[in-house]
């Protein structure tokens, strides 16, 4: 029997044991087994069932989603069992044919009338029900209990619909449980007009239903539960206040009224999402356990969008992906070397990081901030925001924009949910845009896309049948800002242009989700559209790190006993967290260590950070030259290595001047030119090939544009230092006379743009990079460093120019000046002596 079966599963969503129950009732395993699963001949017992509730919610610090604890709704649940139960049964008599189905909704609803005139689906038994559910606040002291009657069999009509319907009645279940739980509210509390007070009767019914529709629900967004929970309090707190100011009270407060509205609100929705899955995913009101009071053994992270694909399989009768998708399950996660160690697969290799909700109602919005989103909500269960995102109305309306840092597996992730959606329910187009023509509209880079992708031409408007839901992912919205930086006022509308795209094909019947990734140091240069939902991915944390690390160790088992190493360790990767909380940052690592347990042996020699970055970089730059140049002499071989690492460090300074975290491959060509005369451009085999660098693309008027970025600043930084500091000992190299100080060009270049001290890291590192030299090493900088300040300070002229950067302005005289003025933060190139104060920090 259905009230079994809700026992049962309050028992299962409370994570306690049937032999547990059996304690608490001293009943055996059996009776109790026998009890929640309807296989007694009579109804249970009340006082079973009170002590079952009782015992579940001394086990809970939160209600769980769905279910409730409230012994009233249980009895009244038991009573009209019992009453079922108490019917004579009747003659069975031949069955009329059941009635036709209601009507598919083809609109979300939005008001109160509308969402009672879906979910009659034009029943006369139903005629004037919203007018009816309304009346208590007409303060008469009305009552009514129409809603649940109306609600009767909603999960059966939610899993008969798919897309628009099945959202709409969602939206439709959501916005009348919201309004009727107040009016009963109002019913229950006994407040009635009051002439005798001298109030004068107004029409309180349409300024409280105008402000409780404005609340928006988790069927419009997904919305952060405690954040839910407020809005909805504070809505129904401002009716109460309204009620009170217009009838009598009876010595209760508006907050009395308010927190009846909360219960109520409880009651009817968990009698409606026991048995309706969708609406107890969107419109959970209760903390996830990770935040909730006394929890005993939180749950570790999951893998591959799993519970994704569990919540799919609820929504559809096929959950099978399309067939060019499945296939990125099994693919690695990350292209892997002939005879190096075996990647892991997607589909095991993914750990599902942690997530921040922005805030849609925060007035000072930062979403390029990392400090400002630190001040936003945590979740762990990435895999159920998703799939309740799918079902919500605002999905179709604008984007999701996805933020993270660089390797933080934004790309892994959209190549995951193209794999996990169903093909019978949702059409699935993904877009790289660094392969996309960017001066193309919306619909032209998908159509661009599935000709890539299917080897056809296809019109977007006949790419999938009637009624299907089409989710499209743009992974790389960053690379298109940043490689196309010429156009970047043509593309920062480009997230609006979505919206506008989604809204007409909403109205034209071909709902539309769209799903965009972007990193989050370029998140304000867009802006996003009101509608939209942002999410920022985290780092990793510690559980995570480790589940990674079994996975990899799992994965390489018979290739470290091949090759007699040890298993990545957990604590050899602690000295370097500030790495390994990014999951690509993480692989690096692992490959380094696969070589020849290289970080085993970082640990016995306790070499230092800079230490690390200078083999990590160097390890990986030898790889790709001698993939690129095939096997060298060891001499030749280095030589190789040391030229691509001063690349990287003049492209590393080039940004440290331009005071960006990123530079376009015409400013690195620009900038190797100039400070190695070097003549031909960046390869992008090499720099587009190291795992610490992220190159940008984009597709411009048929032109491929690339930018460079560091996976992680501190790389960048090292670099920068490094080069400085190589440039230094030239110079000491060099001779020590007096004229030496004049062929400081290159110095004069990297030290004229931008104070070092405006890096704080970049300081850090040139004191660690000079202070391990000898003795005499530092004596000579330090006279080095002296002329260069006396010449500086004697108001010594340039006039030699290194052509770095933009042309210089007209010379003028800086004086003492230069050792005390910041350099203005639009400048690029100034014709000042180098600003050697910050030197006398290292």
């Amino acid at each position: 029997m259905s009230f079994c079966r809700q026992l049962r599963r309050l028992v299962r969503e409370c994570g306690i044991a049937q032999s547990d129950v059996a304690r608490a009732l001293h009943r055996s395993n059996g009776a109790v087994s026998a009890l929640l699963n309807g296989q007694r001949a009579t109804p249970p017992a009340w006082d079973d069932v009170a002590r079952i509730v009782e015992y579940c919610a001394s086990r809970r610090a939160s209600i769980p989603a769905g279910v409730s604890l409230d012994l009233s709704w249980w009895r009244l649940r038991h009573h009209e069992m019992e009453i079922s139960a108490e019917e004579p049964q009747r003659e069975q008599r031949p069955r009329p044919d059941p009635p036709p189905p209601p009507p598919e909704p083809e609109d979300v609803p939005d008001d109160f009338a509308g969402a009672i005139d879906l979910l009659a689906a034009g029943r006369q038994d139903f005629e004037g029900l919203a007018a009816e559910l309304l009346e208590p606040l007409t303060l008469s002291g009305a009552a009514t209990n129409g809603l649940p009657a109306v609600l009767k069999g909603f999960g059966d009509r939610v899993r008969a619909c798919h897309g628009t319907p099945r959202t709409a009645l969602l939206a439709a279940a959501d916005r009348a449980i919201l309004i009727t739980a107040f009016c009963d509210a109002v019913a229950d509390s006994g407040i009635h007009y009051g002439p005798e007070l001298g109030y004068q009767q107004g029409d309180i019914t349409t300024q409280i239903v105008a402000e409780l529709e404005q609340v928006v629900l988790g069927t419009d967004r997904v919305r952060d539960a405690r954040e839910l929970r407020w809005e909805i309090t504070a809505a129904y707190t401002y009716a109460a206040g309204v009620v009170h100011g217009e009838g009598s009270p009876q010595d209760q407060y508006p907050e009395d009224l308010a927190h009846q509205a909360w219960q109520r609100y409880e009651t009817l929705m968990a009698s409606v999402t026991w048995d309706c899955p969708e609406l107890r995913l969107v419109s959970n009101t209760e903390d996830p356990p990770e935040i909730a009071e006394e929890v005993s053994q939180p749950a570790g992270p999951s893998y591959a969008l799993q519970p994704l694909s569990h919540w799919l399989a609820q929504f559809t009768a096929d959950p099978a992906p399309a067939h060019r998708y499945r296939r990125l399950l099994r693919a690695p996660v990350a292209d892997a070397e002939e005879a190096g160690p075996v990647m892991p697969a997607l589909e095991s290799g993914y750990v599902d990081p942690a997530f921040r909700l922005a805030d849609p109602h925060s007035s000072s919005r930062q979403l390029s901030s990392d400090d400002w989103w630190l001040t936003q909500s945590e979740r762990e269960d990435l895999g159920e925001f998703l799939a309740a995102h799918l079902l919500t109305a605002y999905a179709t309306s604008a984007p999701l924009v996805v933020l993270g840092h660089p390797g933080s597996g934004k790309s892994l992730l959209t190549k995951l949910l193209a794999a996990r959606l169903p093909e019978a329910e949702f059409f699935c187009q993904r877009v790289e845009l660094r392969h996309t023509p960017a001066d193309l509209g919306i619909q032209e880079q998908l159509e661009d896309s599935l000709r890539r992708s299917t080897g056809r031409p296809t019109p977007w408007p006949e790419a999938a049948g009637p009624g299907t839901v089409r989710v499209i992912i743009l992974d790389g919205f960053d690379e298109l800002l940043q490689a196309a930086s010429a156009e970047h006022a043509h593309y920062s509308n480009y997230l609006h242009d979505l919206a506008e795209f989604q809204q007409r094909e909403h109205e034209l019947g071909r709902p539309t989700i769209a799903v965009v990734t972007s990193r989050t140091v370029v998140a304000d240069q867009a802006p996003t559209p009101r509608l939209s939902t942002v999410i920022r991915l985290e780092p990793f944390d510690d559980d995570r790190i480790g589940h990674w690390v079994e996975v990899w160790n799992t994965t390489n088992r018979r290739y470290f006993s091949a090759r007699g190493l040890r298993p990545l360790d957990r604590d050899v990767l602690r000295p370097h967290d500030d790495l390994t909380s990014q999951p690509l940052l993480l692989l690096m690592l692992a490959l380094y260590d696969a070589s020849s347990n290289a970080l085993h042996q970082l640990r016995e020699e306790d070499i230092g950070r800079l230490g690390l970055y200078k083999r990590l970089l160097t390890e990986f730059v030898r790889r790709q030259v001698a993939k690129h140049n095939g096997a060298l002499p060891r001499p030749a071989e280095a030589a190789a290595v040391e030229h691509e690492l001063q690349r990287l460090a003049v492209i590393a300074a080039g940004m440290f001047n331009r005071r960006r975290q990123g530079i376009t491959a015409s400013e690195a060509q620009a900038d190797l030119t100039s400070l190695l005369d070097a003549d031909v451009a960046p390869s992008p085999l090499l720099f587009g090939r190291f795992f610490f660098i992220h190159e940008a693309q984009a597709v411009v008027t048929s032109q491929h544009r690339h930018s460079y970025e560091f996976l992680h600043a501190t790389f960048g930084e090292y670099l920068t230092a490094r080069l400085i500091t190589d440039e230094l000992e030239r110079l000491v190299h060099a001779g020590t006379h007096p004229a030496a100080a004049t062929h400081d060009d290159r110095l004069h270049a990297l030290l004229s743009h931008v104070p070092l001290v405006d890096r704080a890291e970049v300081v850090r590192d040139l004191t660690e990079l000079i202070s391990s030299r000898g003795q005499q090493q530092r004596n000579q900088l330090t006279a080095l460093l002296a002329r260069l300040l006396k010449a500086a300070g004697d108001d010594v002229m340039r006039t030699d120019q290194l052509p770095y950067g933009p042309p210089p302005p007209a010379p003028r005289r800086t004086g003492s000046r230069l050792q005390r003025e910041p350099a203005p933060a639009g400048r690029i190139r100034t014709g000042q002596r180098p600003r050697l104060t910050a030197l006398r920090h290292a």
